[in-house]
């Protein structure tokens, strides 16, 4: 059965629909920031609130960095704040060992669990919506059989919430990411997967190998946001990493990435859309907005992320 791809664009012609796709992430920040500020009068731009608004981002972008590869390949992990609340736990656990443990603990948990991700995906051609949910239900079972309630580890391990150092880490990978999703044969081959996997496997790419490796690199964040999660309160408890996954998905759509993957990904997606998120958290708490309500404008702001930002003339199919 043939299929025509159909593109209404004309060329010559300025395309606003195409200009605001390519720049919806930074409008969206402009706004957000323009708009919070004005309802927080002037307390969000705070000097004492823009730790706040880092320590959110930070934790938002390292996931959102980590899900970047998998997403340009078409694909959802939905099991992220599953895997960061596992992750510290285990590493909440390996402190009655030694506190040297607690990170490669949390991290190599995180890793773990992203590759059984991506080998459940790959191998066992499980879509990875029901493969990752299914994850999340898992994983979040055994957080709270291990725990039975909540772990603490000792408070001297909080000198790893610096600022210094977690600023320090957050240029380091999104600089190693954003070459490795840029300029790397690795990131083009996710982005042509996305495109067509079976063109791409026809080209000769792993694409089983690509997409293992992909929820590996997403494992391995939400691992480090595991840790430092856990340094951060010195507790790991069954609601750690509670809806992270949201925060994570919502981040990367208000940054312009598309669901379908391929070469329209923009790795930038992860970035701003993270200041945006972490922008929208903070000043809703200024405002007084309590957690429930948050959870609604959450669930809103995905709905109209996704219907602003799909792009369904591009996605028309003639059979």
């Amino acid at each position: 059965m043939n299929k025509t791809i159909v593109n209404n664009s004309r060329p010559g012609k300025f395309d606003f629909k195409a200009f605001s796709m390519n720049y919806f992430s930074f409008i969206g920040l402009v706004i957000v920031l323009v708009v919070f500020e004005l309802l927080t009068g002037g307390k969000l731009l705070g000097q004492r609130n823009l730790m706040n608004i880092f320590n959110n981002f930070f934790s938002i972008g390292l996931g959102s960095m980590g899900v970047v590869f998998l997403m340009s390949l078409g694909e959802l992990d939905m099991s992220v704040g599953a895997i960061v609340g596992l992750s510290a736990a285990f590493g909440a656990l390996s402190a009655r060992t030694g506190t040297s443990f607690i990170f490669p603990v949390a991290v190599g948990t995180g890793l773990f669990v992203g590759l059984l991700n991506g080998i459940i995906i790959s191998k066992l051609k499980v879509p990875s919506f029901i493969a990752t949910l299914a994850m999340s239900f898992v994983g979040r079972g055994m957080t709270t059989f291990l725990l039975n309630g909540s772990v603490g580890i000792p408070v001297s391990m909080r000198t790893f919430d610096n600022n210094v150092l977690k600023i320090a880490l957050f240029i380091t990978v999104t600089a190693a990411f954003y070459i490795l999703f840029d300029y790397t044969a690795y990131g083009k081959r996710c982005r042509s997967i996305g495109a067509s996997a079976e063109a791409a496997r026809q080209s000769g790419v792993k694409v089983d190998r690509t997409k293992i490796a992909a929820f590996a690199i997403s494992g391995f964040m939400c691992g480090l946001v595991g840790f430092f999660s856990l340094v951060r309160t010195c507790t790991a408890s069954a609601k750690t990493g509670s809806a992270f996954e949201f925060d994570v998905l919502l981040a990367v759509l208000f940054g312009g990435m598309s669901l379908s993957g391929g070469w329209t990904v923009k790795f930038r997606a992860a970035v701003v859309g993270s200041i945006s998120m972490a922008i929208v958290y903070n000043g809703m708490s200024l405002m007084g907005i309590n957690g429930l309500t948050q959870q609604i404008v959450q669930g809103i702001l995905l709905i109209i992320i996704v219907a602003v930002s799909f792009d369904r003339r591009n996605s028309l199919v003639i059979k």
